[in-house]
C-alpha cells in the first residue's frame, strides 16, 4: 500500500523544504526561502518559492499541486505579507501568484566605438579590502527601491562576492574611483547565478552580461558604462548587457549614449506575487504609506478597509500619515479587492486606476483617487546574486 505524506524540513538560513514523501522517499518539493525586501522606506517580510521539482517517475500525479498548497499554508502562518517566485508560464497562477512586473534589460550596444573613461576616473578589479564600500554603495543605491532584498552583512551574497575571484570562469567584479580616490560604483558579473548561466547568456549570446551593478553619481556610472563596453569588445560581444531598472543612476547615465532599455512582461509568468496576508502586508508598508501621504500634501482624512481573500486591514488616512490597524471600520468605507490586486498595488505594478479598473464591481473615485497617492508606480526588481 502507498504511504503519502507532506514533511516541512528545515534548512540553512531559515529556508525550509516542503517534501512530498511516497513510501518513505522524496517525490516531489519545494524551498521556501525568507526574506526582507524594500518597498521604499519599508521592509516587507517575504517568503520566496523556490526549487520546485518532482521526480520524473512521480509526475503527472498532481504531487507539485500540493506541495505548493502546502507551502502557501506555511508561509501563511508566519509574518511574510507576501510570497513571491520567478516562475514559468501558465502553472503557478492556479495557486493565486499573479505577475509582479517586468525584467529591466539595459543594452549597451556599438561597443566598438571608443569608450574613454571620464577624466581622472578609473575601474579596477575588486579586492577584499573593498568589501565595506560595495555593501554601503548596495544600501545607498536601493534605499528607496521595491523589491531588492535586504542584506546583512553576513549575506551570503556578499560571501559569493569574496569568493568570486577563481569560484567561476570569468567571475568578475570591478570597482569604480572618483579622481578623489573614493569608491563610487561596482560592476559584478556573478556567472554563478542561474539567472546569468540558464536565462541571460543562453537567451543573449552575442552581450556580455552581468548580474549587478550600481553607481551613486553620474561620474561613476559613466565610468561603468565605457568599461561594460572594453569589456564586451574585449570578449568579442556585440553589446553588454545589464539587469537594471530604469530608475537607476546608471540607466538614467545610459539614455547618454548607444543604449536600448526592454521592459519584458509575462502574463503568467517570471516575477510572481501572492498576497499571505493583507494586515502583515499593510502593517509592514505603514511607513512607507506615511511618506505617500505626506508627499501628496493635501489629502483627505478618512478610515479605509481594505478586505481581500487574505485578509484585512484598515488604514487611518491623514496628511500626517497613515496608521494601520486590524480594526474593521464600518461598512461605508469597505473595499473588496482580490489578494492579487492589493499584492500589485503594493508593489506598484500598475498605477491605482489601472488595476481598480480591472475589478468587477467598479470601486468610488474617491477610493481610486486616494489608493493612487498612497500606492504610486515603481520600478520593482530583485537583484540576480538574490534570486532563489
Amino acid at each position: 500500500m502507498m504511504r503519502e505524506e507532506i514533511v516541512i524540513k528545515p534548512e540553512q538560513d531559515g529556508a525550509k523544504r516542503v517534501v512530498l514523501m511516497v513510501n518513505g522517499e522524496e517525490a516531489s518539493w519545494c524551498w521556501i526561502v525568507p526574506f526582507t525586501i524594500r518597498v521604499g522606506c519599508a521592509t516587507v517580510r517575504m517568503g520566496g518559492i523556490g526549487g520546485v521539482e518532482t521526480k520524473p517517475e512521480h509526475r503527472l500525479k498532481g504531487y507539485a499541486r500540493r506541495v505548493l498548497w502546502r507551502a502557501v499554508e506555511e508561509m501563511s502562518v508566519g509574518d511574510a505579507g507576501i510570497t513571491m517566485l520567478y516562475g514559468i508560464r501558465d502553472f503557478y497562477h492556479r495557486f493565486g501568484y499573479v505577475t509582479a512586473g517586468p525584467e529591466y534589460w539595459l543594452f549597451l550596444y556599438n561597443v566598438q566605438a571608443q569608450s574613454p573613461l571620464p577624466a581622472g576616473w578609473s575601474v579596477r578589479e575588486f579586492t577584499a579590502q573593498d568589501l565595506s564600500a560595495v555593501q554601503r554603495i548596495y544600501e545607498e543605491a536601493t534605499a528607496l527601491s521595491t523589491g531588492v532584498a535586504v542584506r546583512s552583512a553576513q549575506s551570503p551574497v556578499w560571501h559569493r562576492l569574496l569568493e568570486t575571484p577563481g569560484s567561476y570562469p570569468q567571475d568578475e567584479c570591478w570597482v569604480a574611483v572618483s579622481p578623489a580616490g573614493e569608491i563610487e560604483g561596482y560592476l559584478w558579473r556573478a556567472r554563478w547565478c542561474w539567472s546569468i548561466r540558464y536565462i541571460l547568456e543562453p537567451e543573449f549570446p552575442n552581450a556580455l552580461c552581468f548580474g549587478e551593478a550600481f553607481a551613486l553619481t553620474s561620474g561613476a556610472a559613466s565610468a561603468l558604462l565605457a568599461f561594460c563596453r572594453q569589456r564586451a569588445q574585449e570578449e568579442g560581444k556585440d553589446e553588454a548587457l545589464l539587469p537594471v531598472p530604469p530608475d537607476t543612476v546608471l540607466a538614467n547615465t545610459a539614455r547618454f549614449t548607444d543604449c536600448r532599455m526592454v521592459q519584458m512582461y509575462s502574463a503568467n509568468g517570471n516575477s510572481m506575487v501572492r498576497l499571505l496576508d493583507a494586515f502583515w502586508l499593510l502593517k509592514a508598508l505603514e511607513p512607507e504609506l506615511s511618506r505617500q501621504a505626506r508627499l501628496a500634501g493635501s489629502i483627505e482624512t478618512r478610515e479605509l478597509t481594505l478586505c481581500t481573500d487574505a485578509g484585512e486591514a484598515t488604514l487611518r488616512v491623514s496628511a500626517e500619515g497613515v496608521v494601520v490597524t486590524a480594526e474593521a471600520e464600518g461598512l461605508r468605507d469597505r473595499v473588496m479587492l482580490p489578494q492579487g490586486t492589493l499584492a500589485r498595488m503594493a508593489l506598484g505594478f500598475a498605477p491605482a486606476r489601472v488595476l481598480c479598473a480591472q475589478l468587477s464591481t467598479p470601486l468610488p473615485a474617491e477610493v481610486v483617487a486616494l489608493l493612487e497617492k498612497l500606492f504610486p508606480v515603481r520600478f520593482g526588481h530583485m537583484y540576480l546574486p538574490d534570486r532563489y
